[in-house]
C-alpha cells in the first residue's frame, strides 16, 4: 500500500462522506462506506443491543429496518479531539502499514457516543471502511459523574456518617441484586455505584475474594498486570505482571472496601425468587448468614461466571478402585500426592497447571490424558498481542475502547487469514509439545486461542513451562483414549490400554452456568433468558451485558476487561429504563427502537 502522508486528511474525507448519509438516513449510502466485507459493531447505538454485522448488504438492512437511521437521530459527527484517538496509521503486527484508523465523536437523540473507524484502500482507490464501532458512551440524561463522593463535606455530617445512611437505604431496598462478588459482580457494583443505581451484592463465601482463595495454591492470572485492573483503581507500580491467586483475592477484598461497595458476605437464596409481572420487581428472600430477609429489588444481576458445577464422570468400577478420585476444582496442592502416580483427564489450563504442580511438587508420575486435541500458546505471546491495544502509557480506558470498537467476528476472519502465521511463532514451543504426543491445532475453525475463550471458555491452554515439563518426560501424555472404566488400581481406557494409578484427577471441566439457574430460579424463568457466553449468529457473546430476553435479570460475566468495560452498557441499559427511554420489557423480548410517538419496533 502507498505510504500514507496526511491520515487527518484521510479520515476527514471518510467521516464526511459516512456523516452526510448518516444524517440524511441514507442506509445505502452509509453501506457504501464500507468496504464489501467490512464490518459495524453496534453498541446501544442504533438499538439497545450489540450487535455486529458483516457486508454491505446485512449493514444496510440493518440501518434501514424500522427507520433506524431517521429514529436514532445521529449529528454531530466529528473527528476525536483527544490526541489518544486522533487519526493514525494503522500497522500490521510485523509493523507493516496497512491503514488508516482514527475515532470520532457523535450524538444520538438520548446518548453520546464514540465511533472508531479502521480504514483501507479499496480497489478502486477509494478509503472505506474494514470496521466502524460505534459505542455509546453515556446518557444525556445521567452522565456518569467523576466523582460521585468529591463533595461530601458540604452535607455537614462526618464521612463515616453519610455511608452508614447510604448503606442502610442500599441494604433495604436496592434497586439491582448482584449475585456473586467476584471481578465481575464487583466491578459492576462499583460502576452502579457510581451511576446511582443502589446496588447490593450478595456472596456464599465467609470472605471476599474466597472464590479465589479456595482454589489451588499456584494459580495466578494468565493476563498480564496492564490487561486486568479493576475499575477505577489502577494496580500499585510494583504489581507483578502475573498476579498470584492470594494476591487477587486480598485486592477484590480491599476493592469492595475502597470502592464503598454494599456486600452480604454468607449470604444465598432462601428460596426460588419470583418475578411480579405487573409491579415489575423480584420477590427475594436471602439467608443473610442465617438471617431471613426480604427484598424486592427491580433487576438481578447474576455474577457467578459461565460455569457451575464440576463435571464429573460416573465410571463404573470406581467403588473398586483403592486410590483417590477428585475434581480439579479440589486440588489445592501437591503435597498429598508425594511419592503417587498420578492422572489427570483433561489438557486445558486447568489441567497442565495441575500436572505441572505435580510433576514439580514431587510425585513420583504425573499423566495428562488427553482425549481429542488442545490448542496451546506461550503465555508471552498472548501478552505481546495484548499489548497491541493496552499500549504502554496510555490509560487502560483507551485499549477498553478500541478493543471493543473492533468485531470479535472480525478477529475471527483475520486469525483463520493467518493460521500459517500463528502456527509459526509457536514452532518452539510446539516441538517439545509433539515430542512428548501432544495433539494441536488452532481450534475448530481454526479461529485461534484468543476466540475459543469467547466461544467455548477451554480447549486450550497458555503456556507458562509445562511443555518443558512434557518434552523431557515428567508428565507424560496418553492421546486419543478416555478413560471407560476404574479398576483397583488404575484406569482402563476405550483403546483397551491399561494405566495404573494412586490418584485419578478429573479437569473434565463444568456444568454451564444456565443449568445451575434453572435449579435457583426454575425453568419459566431461565427458558425465557438466552444462551451464556459463546456466539450468537453475529458472533457477538450471548446474554453478557446485554437483553437476555426477561426483563428484570442480566447475567455479567467474563473476564477482567469484559467487567470494566461492558459493566458501563448494563448501567446505561438499567439507567435508560429507569428514565423511560425504552420499555424494558419489550426490549428484553426483541424490541429495541422507540420513536418519538413512543412506538416501538421490534429486532430485525
Amino acid at each position: 500500500m502507498p505510504l500514507v502522508h496526511d491520515t487527518d486528511a484521510v479520515a476527514e474525507a471518510w467521516l464526511s462522506t459516512f456523516a452526510r448519509a448518516v444524517e440524511g438516513a441514507d442506509a445505502q449510502g452509509v453501506a457504501g462506506t464500507f468496504l464489501a466485507g467490512g464490518w459495524l459493531r453496534d453498541v446501544l447505538t442504533f438499538s439497545w443491543d450489540t450487535r455486529s454485522l458483516r457486508g454491505r448488504d446485512a449493514i444496510a438492512r440493518y440501518l434501514a429496518a424500522d427507520d433506524r437511521l431517521s429514529n436514532t437521530r445521529l449529528t454531530n459527527i466529528v473527528l476525536e479531539t483527544d490526541p489518544l484517538f486522533a487519526p493514525q496509521l494503522s500497522l500490521s503486527p510485523s509493523g507493516e502499514q496497512v491503514g488508516v484508523e482514527a475515532g470520532f465523536t457523535y450524538e444520538t437523540r438520548h446518548c453520546v457516543g464514540r465511533g472508531y473507524a479502521h480504514l483501507r484502500r479499496d480497489a478502486d482507490g477509494a478509503w472505506r471502511a474494514v470496521t466502524v464501532g460505534m459505542l455509546v458512551l453515556d446518557l444525556k440524561a445521567h452522565p456518569e459523574p467523576q466523582n460521585v463522593a468529591a463533595d461530601w463535606e458540604a452535607s455537614g455530617k462526618t464521612w463515616a456518617e453519610l455511608e452508614r445512611e447510604r448503606k442502610a437505604k442500599v441494604e433495604t431496598n436496592p434497586q439491582v441484586l448482584i449475585v456473586g462478588a467476584g471481578q465481575c459482580g464487583l466491578m459492576t457494583a462499583a460502576r452502579f455505584r457510581q451511576m446511582d443505581i443502589p446496588a447490593l451484592v450478595i456472596d456464599k463465601n465467609e470472605r471476599v475474594g474466597d472464590g479465589w482463595r479456595k482454589r489451588y495454591k499456584s494459580l495466578s492470572l494468565h493476563t498480564p498486570h496492564f490487561y486486568s485492573p479493576m475499575l477505577y483503581q489502577p494496580f500499585p507500580s510494583h504489581w507483578p505482571v502475573y498476579a498470584p491467586r492470594d494476591k487477587v483475592a486480598d485486592w477484590f477484598e480491599t476493592y469492595a472496601v475502597n470502592q464503598h461497595l454494599s456486600v452480604w458476605k454468607k449470604s444465598t437464596f432462601a428460596d426460588r425468587p419470583r418475578y411480579d409481572e405487573a409491579e415489575g420487581a423480584w420477590r427475594v428472600v436471602v439467608d443473610h448468614a442465617g438471617k431471613l430477609v426480604e427484598l424486592r429489588p427491580k433487576h438481578i444481576v447474576l455474577a457467578t461466571g459461565t460455569l457451575g458445577a464440576p463435571r464429573m464422570p460416573d465410571l463404573p468400577g470406581r467403588s473398586n478402585f483403592q486410590g483417590v478420585v477428585m475434581h480439579a476444582a479440589d486440588f489445592i496442592e501437591p503435597a498429598p500426592f508425594v511419592g503417587k502416580r498420578v492422572v489427570a483427564v483433561g489438557a486445558g489450563n486447568s489441567s497442565i497447571d495441575v500436572c505441572q504442580d505435580l510433576a514439580t511438587g514431587g510425585a513420583a508420575s504425573v499423566t495428562m490424558v488427553q482425549r481429542s486435541q488442545t490448542v496451546v500458546v506461550s503465555r508471552s505471546s498472548v501478552r505481546e498481542d495484548l499489548s497491541r491495544f493496552w499500549r504502554p502509557g496510555e490509560p487502560v480506558e483507551v485499549g477498553d475502547f478500541k478493543y471493543s470498537a473492533l468485531p470479535l467476528g472480525y478477529f475471527k476472519e483475520v486469525n483463520q487469514s493467518m493460521t500459517d502465521t500463528l502456527w509459526a511463532r509457536e514452532t518452539v514451543l510446539h516441538e517439545k509439545l509433539r515430542k512428548g504426543g501432544l495433539k494441536l491445532h488452532q481450534g475448530p475453525e481454526n479461529e485461534g486461542q484468543f476466540l475459543m475463550y469467547f466461544s467455548r471458555s477451554g480447549g486450550y491452554w497458555l503456556d507458562k513451562g509445562g511443555a518443558d515439563l512434557i518434552a523431557d518426560g515428567r508428565i507424560k501424555i496418553k492421546q486419543g483414549a478416555s478413560p471407560v472404566s476404574f479398576t483397583s488400581n488404575g484406569l482402563i481406557f476405550s483403546d483397551g490400554s491399561e494405566l495404573a494409578a494412586d490418584a485419578v484427577i478429573f479437569a473434565t471441566g463444568y456444568e454451564l452456568i444456565r443449568s445451575v439457574n434453572k435449579r435457583t430460579f426454575g425453568e419459566d424463568i431461565i427458558d425465557r433468558t438466552s444462551e451464556v457466553w459463546g456466539f450468537d449468529e453475529e458472533c457477538e457473546i450471548q446474554g453478557c451485558f446485554r437483553p437476555t430476553g426477561h426483563p428484570g435479570l442480566w447475567y455479567a460475566v467474563g473476564d477482567f476487561f469484559n467487567c470494566r468495560f461492558m459493566s458501563k452498557q448494563l448501567a446505561i441499559l438499567i439507567k435508560a429504563a429507569e428514565l423511560g427511554l425504552y420499555d424494558v420489557d419489550k426490549v428484553q423480548r426483541g424490541v429495541f427502537i422507540k420513536d418519538p410517538d413512543g412506538n416501538t419496533a421490534s429486532k430485525k
